[in-house]
């Protein structure tokens, strides 16, 4: 089901100059009991000219949907890759601060694995996850699976 960001994608492959949320607006209809969209989204607006047809709107879908589906995934495992760097940074200065410079350095190479995510083959739709180092505190292994969750539900 095609979602509000790869809609926006597609319009914008042909429309670049348009801004959502200024030019036009799009959305998708969402269950109210288990927020899960319910409907393909949709252009719910539009104030530029030349508002497209629904045909226009599904051969744009056609032609760029993949890449739209790809290009969401993207941004959704950077944003992830973002927060488990966020995690390991604050991992790193507690080992840094208590002198230990094994668990600072076993931190370094996570972080370093974190940052090459993007360049795994396969990128953004069939990648692996670095393993967080055994040496790392359970706080840490814990906070990483709770956001892993909480993204694998979005």
């Amino acid at each position: 089901m095609l979602t509000h960001d790869e809609l926006i994608f597609c319009l914008q492959q042909k429309y670049p100059d348009l801004v959502h949320g200024v030019d036009f607006w799009v959305g998708q209809s969402m269950c109210r009991d288990t927020g899960q969209q319910t409907e393909a989204a949709r252009i719910i607006a539009w104030h530029a000219d030349g508002q497209p047809t629904d045909e226009e709107v599904t051969a744009l879908i056609e032609q760029y949907g993949e890449a739209a589906r790809l290009h969401v995934l993207g941004q959704r495992a950077r944003e992830e890759r973002d927060r488990r760097l966020m995690a390991a940074d604050a991992m790193f200065y507690k080992a840094m601060d208590t002198g230990d410079a094994s668990k600072a350095q076993q931190v370094g190479k996570y972080r370093q694995a974190l940052r090459e995510v993007p360049d795994q083959p396969g990128f953004p739709a069939d990648f692996t996850w670095p393993d967080i180092p055994d040496a790392l505190s359970d706080r840490a292994l814990s906070d990483a699976q709770d956001t892993e969750a909480q993204t694998s539900d979005t």
